[in-house]
């Protein structure tokens, strides 16, 4: 039996194709992680002492929660699922307090994402 070149030659062109276009098992949990992944915003507003904040809003997967006409100390809200990419908006109409912004990925626990005093901050899940 007799197997000339261009057999052989065919069945080596096939293998190589084969094998230079398959993924890494890396390649596949990496793109199958960044598609499932699922985050949460949690905002957190406050004052301390006797001062007040009043008429905010926070942007959510629905649009914007907006507080109106409602003065406090401190607020909190979580909101979700959200996707990356989900930029957070805090937005303050009288007072400067302290905003924080955290962020939960695939249910663990929230981490600190950026804060600051006074009338806006914004952060963009990444």
């Amino acid at each position: 039996m007799k197997i000339s070149y261009l057999t052989i030659l065919l069945c080596l062109i096939c293998f190589l194709s084969i094998l230079t276009s398959s993924c890494t098992k890396d390649n596949i949990e990496n793109e199958s992680q960044t598609e499932v992944d699922v985050y949460y915003v949690k905002y957190k507003i406050s004052t301390s002492g006797t001062r007040i904040f009043s008429n905010w809003s926070v942007t959510t997967p629905t649009g914007l929660f907006t507080k109106k006409d409602y003065n406090t100390r401190n607020w909190e809200g979580t909101f979700g699922p959200l996707k990356k990419g989900f930029n957070c908006v805090v937005q303050i109409g009288s007072g400067e307090p302290t905003i924080q912004i955290y962020i939960s990925k695939n249910n663990e626990p929230f981490a600190l994402k950026s804060s600051s005093t006074g009338k806006s901050l914004s952060y963009k899940i990444q």
